[in-house]
């Protein structure tokens, strides 16, 4: 585990060794640190910091379906599934809106420059999520590689 110790002596664990991030600059980023800053958010439920050897930091996230689709019928925006609500140009508005606030709380190597929204729930039956509904961050990144291309220009680094 990686943490940190306070003036007052109270420690602090912040993130996993082997999830560390190093960016194509060798900066090295705990993806929980990010991730928590964007779930900070009552649309986002779950986000999925990606870096590793690129040259900025983007993101995957999963809208809250409740809070999301609350949003949308308090402004008449229509929608039938979770893919359609994620769908919509208004909710990645909103959602874009909900990362420039997370990134204030994050210092600029840390900021997710660019982020796609999942088409779908993460999910413990599709080997997305533990038990414990943690996500599993290799399943997560190998299901969702063009997503993640898609913010890089198609190209690594």
């Amino acid at each position: 585990d990686i943490g940190r110790i306070d003036d007052d002596g109270f420690i602090y664990i912040t993130g996993r060794k082997k999830e560390i991030i190093i960016t194509a600059g060798g900066k090295n980023l705990s993806p929980e640190k990010i991730e928590n800053a964007l779930k900070m958010s009552p649309y986002i439920k779950e986000a999925v910091a990606i870096g590793d050897r690129r040259k900025f930091v983007s993101a995957l996230i999963q809208i809250d379906l409740e809070a999301t689709g609350d949003w949308a019928t308090r402004r008449d925006l229509t929608y039938t599934s979770f893919e359609d609500l994620s769908g919509k140009a208004e909710v990645e508005k909103l959602i874009q809106e909900e990362v420039r606030i997370a990134n204030e709380r994050l210092v600029r190597v840390e900021q997710a420059r660019a982020f796609r929204l999942l088409p779908k729930e993460l999910h413990q039956d599709d080997g997305e999520m533990t038990a414990t509904q943690k996500i599993r961050r290799r399943a997560v990144t190998e299901k969702f590689t063009d997503l993640i291309e898609s913010m890089y220009g198609g190209a690594r680094g």
